[in-house]
């Protein structure tokens, strides 16, 4: 049972929401098969978001909207904070001297991208108020959350595995 359970989190974390979509790097490894594994588990995602949220076909229409478009600006936002964050590794490298200048620019600019990443959560959740009340939007971060959390686990049970 627990691997039914830990299978069924490992399917909604590979591809649940745009959101989490967008935080998956493209890789080699991507493969028709996978994407099609993504597109399912989105899917059912979304169903089960409707469902436990009650939501009508138009809230569930605009919900799409609205995490497609903040889920394409944050994806943008963690492209650029992986390429600052690898620039500060090489400036930070033992046995090289790092310049100043680069490690505090890089680390100003590191700070404002997460602001501005967090920025993008409040902005998302204004306009979910449009349509959605507040119930409805707190399970919905409840559950987005939950599958952050497991999506995590699981890279990191993947990764530990290899």
């Amino acid at each position: 049972m627990r691997y039914r359970s830990l299978w069924a989190a490992c399917c909604v974390a590979l591809a649940v929401s745009p959101g989490l979509h967008a935080q998956e790097p493209t890789t080699p490894e991507a493969t028709p098969r996978t994407d099609a594994l993504r597109e399912r588990v989105r899917e059912r995602f979304a169903e089960r978001v409707q469902q436990e949220l009650d939501l009508t076909p138009e809230q569930m229409g605009r919900l799409r909207a609205t995490a497609g478009t903040y889920a394409g600006e944050r994806r943008g936002l963690e492209l650029r904070q992986r390429t600052m964050r690898d620039a500060l590794a090489r400036q930070l490298r033992p046995g090289a001297a790092a310049s100043q200048d680069s490690v505090a620019r890089l680390t100003d600019s590191l700070l404002a991208l997460r602001v501005r990443y967090a920025e993008s959560f409040r902005a998302e959740q204004a306009e979910l108020a449009r349509y959605l009340d507040p119930v409805q939007r707190a399970r919905l971060w409840v559950m987005r959350e939950r599958l952050l959390v497991r999506a995590r686990e699981l890279r990191h049970r993947r990764q530990m595995d290899r």
